[in-house]
């Protein structure tokens, strides 16, 4: 993968997860998220689910999400 198709599949995340999020209720999101580094993360999960939920063969959610929640234990 080129260093380029990071940043389009960074961008094509967090456009989708702005996209879920909008559709899920901005009011109910903003009480479970403290700081802006938590919304980008949050933002950034939520695409690459949706991407991934829309997309052929996608892979089960609650993976992603266990995934993703090792992921964050270790960089914190």
């Amino acid at each position: 993968m080129a260093s380029g198709d990071g940043s389009r599949d960074e961008i094509l995340y967090l456009a989708a997860g702005l996209a879920d999020l909008v559709t899920e209720g901005l009011r109910g999101a903003t009480r479970r998220l403290p700081g802006l580094s938590e919304v980008r993360q949050e933002l950034r999960a939520r695409g690459e689910l949706a991407v991934r939920r829309s997309g052929p063969g996608s892979e089960a959610h609650l993976e992603v999400l266990a995934r993703h929640v090792v992921r964050r234990s270790q960089d914190g």
